[in-house]
C-alpha cells in the first residue's frame, strides 16, 4: 500500500508539508475571525508558541498536516487524519479551492490504506457543513459539545463520518491498461456475471459463485481499496468485455463473444501482466 504522498498537485496550487517560513502566514490566518472561531483548537491570541506547536504537529507524518499552496504563498492547511481539520485563507474562499484540495487528500488517504474519516463541525459553520456533504460525508444523528479555545467553552457541533468504501463508491478508481480499463463491479453488473459464470467444475469454477450466489459475491468482493476487488473490464465504447477478481487470488472471465479472438489473449495478457503491488490486500 502506498504511503501518504509528501505532495500532492492540484489545478490551482498544491498540497505540501508545512515549513518555518509558512507560520506567519498560517497565524495571520488564524487569527482572522472568519477562521479562528470554528477551530476547537485555536487560541486567541494565536502567538508564537501556538504556531511552533502547530509546526511541530505537522512534522509527525502520522498526522498527514499539509500546506494548501496557492501562487507559491500557503492558503490555507489541513490534517487528514486521524481527525479531518482545515481552514482556507477567507480570501480564497468561493472558488472551490478546498473541496478540490479535500478531495485529493482523502483520495491519496484512501489509497494508502487510510482508516475512516470524521470532521467536527461547529454549529453555524454550513459552509463547511455544505463542503463535507458534497464530499459525501455522513450527518452523525446525533449532534454533541465539543470545547473550543476562542470562545474558552463547551460549543454545539456536528460530527461527520466518510469510510474509505463511501468514497470509492462515490469516486470510482478506473484503472487504465492499453485499451482497455477497469471499473469496479456494483450490484448492477449482476446480469452481466450471470452471463459470464463459468460451468459448475470446469477450470476456475470454484473461485466464483453460483448463480444464487452473484449478489452475495459482489457485495463481499466490492472494491474497498484501490486495484482490489471486482472490476469489470470495458473497452473504450465502454462495452463489458468481461470481469476480472484482483487480491489475494487473481481470476478472468471474459465473455463469450470474445473466445478465441486476439482481443481475449490480449485481456489475459493485461490480467496476467498485474503484478502483485496492483492487487495486494484483498478485501476480506
Amino acid at each position: 500500500m502506498p504511503a501518504f504522498p509528501l505532495t500532492l498537485p492540484l489545478p490551482d496550487g498544491r498540497l505540501r508539508p508545512l515549513v518555518p517560513g509558512d507560520l506567519p502566514a498560517l497565524s495571520a490566518q488564524l487569527s482572522d475571525p472568519r477562521v479562528a472561531p470554528w477551530l476547537a483548537a485555536v487560541p486567541q491570541p494565536f502567538t508564537r508558541v501556538e504556531a511552533e506547536a502547530l509546526l511541530a504537529l505537522a512534522e509527525d507524518p502520522a498526522e498527514g498536516v499539509r500546506v494548501l499552496e496557492l501562487e507559491g504563498q500557503p492558503a490555507g492547511c489541513l490534517r487528514i487524519a486521524p481527525a479531518l481539520w482545515y481552514w482556507l485563507a477567507p480570501s480564497q474562499g468561493g472558488r472551490g479551492i478546498m473541496t478540490r484540495a479535500l478531495g485529493a487528500a482523502i483520495t491519496a488517504h484512501v489509497a494508502s490504506g487510510g482508516a475512516p474519516l470524521v470532521a467536527t463541525v461547529r454549529e453555524g459553520n454550513a459552509a463547511s457543513e455544505a463542503l463535507l456533504l458534497r464530499l459525501g460525508f455522513s450527518r452523525a444523528p446525533r449532534g454533541r459539545r465539543m470545547f473550543f479555545q476562542a470562545t474558552g467553552r463547551a460549543e454545539p457541533c456536528q460530527d461527520f463520518h466518510l469510510t474509505p468504501e463511501q468514497w470509492l463508491v462515490l469516486n470510482a478508481p478506473l484503472r487504465e491498461s492499453g485499451a482497455f480499463r477497469l471499473r469496479p463491479a456494483t450490484a448492477r453488473d449482476a446480469g452481466l456475471m450471470a452471463l459470464l459464470l463459468p460451468r459448475p467444475g470446469s477450470a476456475g469454477a470454484a473461485l466464483w459463485p453460483g448463480a444464487e450466489g452473484i449478489a452475495a459475491f459482489l457485495e463481499t468482493h466490492r472494491c474497498r481499496r484501490p486495484s482490489t476487488g471486482l472490476f469489470v473490464i470495458e473497452d473504450d465504447t465502454r462495452r463489458a468485455l468481461g470481469l476480472v477478481l484482483l487480491g489475494r487470488e487473481t481470476a478472468l472471465l471474459v465473455h463469450p463473444v470474445l473466445a478465441g479472438t486476439a482481443q481475449e489473449t490480449a485481456l489475459r495478457q493485461m490480467v496476467a501482466g498485474i503484478g502483485p503491488s496492483d492487487a495486494a490486500g484483498c478485501n476480506a
